[in-house]
């Protein structure tokens, strides 16, 4: 390697050199930077954590279930026809009538 500065010592020399402080290594250097990577994953962690999202729509109000419900094609043709947001029509429709018709 042309330029390389790096030296062959022996484990020997290296505890002398390091013993005399002849250490080439900035081990305040080395230390601050693994103390900021420390901090920066944790930082990262609860970046994440505060921008986790669960998939889907959120859930607002009640929550709901999907069902299967077979209605006669007039009822669906009918709530259909009011345009956007018929199944919410539909919801309040059926809410009203439990309102009204209340069982023990």
């Amino acid at each position: 390697m042309t330029g390389s500065k790096t030296t062959s010592l022996t484990s020997e020399q290296m505890r002398r050199a390091r013993a005399q402080g002849q250490s080439g290594s900035d081990w305040e250097r080395a230390r601050r930077s693994v103390q900021e990577d420390a901090q920066a994953a944790e930082q990262t962690q609860a970046i994440a954590a505060l921008i986790e999202r669960k998939r889907g729509r959120p859930v607002q109000g009640e929550p709901k279930t999907a069902i299967s419900l077979r209605v006669p094609d007039s009822v669906l043709a009918a709530f259909k026809a009011t345009g956007p947001g018929w199944q919410v029509r539909m919801t309040d429709a059926l809410q009203d009538w439990l309102r009204t018709h209340r069982t023990a």
